[in-house]
């Protein structure tokens, strides 16, 4: 039953603490300004607990319209050729690197000092 009035009382409450903020900062009044502030932060939490809630409460048809979109979206996606492998890339020359990096990692302080080879004694 509060869940029916609770989007209705937050609104109520953030529009009359941005009203007062408002009123308190062109009539350098301090007090509503403040008052203002305190409902508009007191109206916050009562909107994401009704947004949360209002997630929540997805029904099997929602669910099934969500599925039956995301799978005619990958057919739409194979049927442009979106899903097909990468071409390799085209062999060239390479620079020669002390350490040869993996795909596509970035490395932040690459090491330009080979570290020294062991040999058996």
């Amino acid at each position: 039953m509060t869940h029916r009035f609770t989007p209705a009382f937050a609104l109520l409450l953030l529009l009359a603490g941005q009203s007062a903020g408002v009123l308190g900062l062109l009539g350098d009044n301090d007090a509503l300004w403040q008052a203002g502030l305190f409902i508009t932060l007191t109206a916050v939490p009562l909107l994401i607990v009704r947004t949360v809630h209002n997630s929540q409460q997805a029904t099997t048809d929602q669910l099934a319209d969500a599925d039956r979109a995301g799978y005619v979206r990958a057919l739409d996606h194979v049927a442009r050729g979106l899903l097909d492998a990468p071409t390799p890339p085209e062999p060239g020359h390479r620079e020669d690197r002390a350490e040869q990096d993996a795909g596509n990692v970035i490395t932040l302080r690459p090491s330009h000092v080979r570290p020294s080879e062991r040999k058996a004694q």
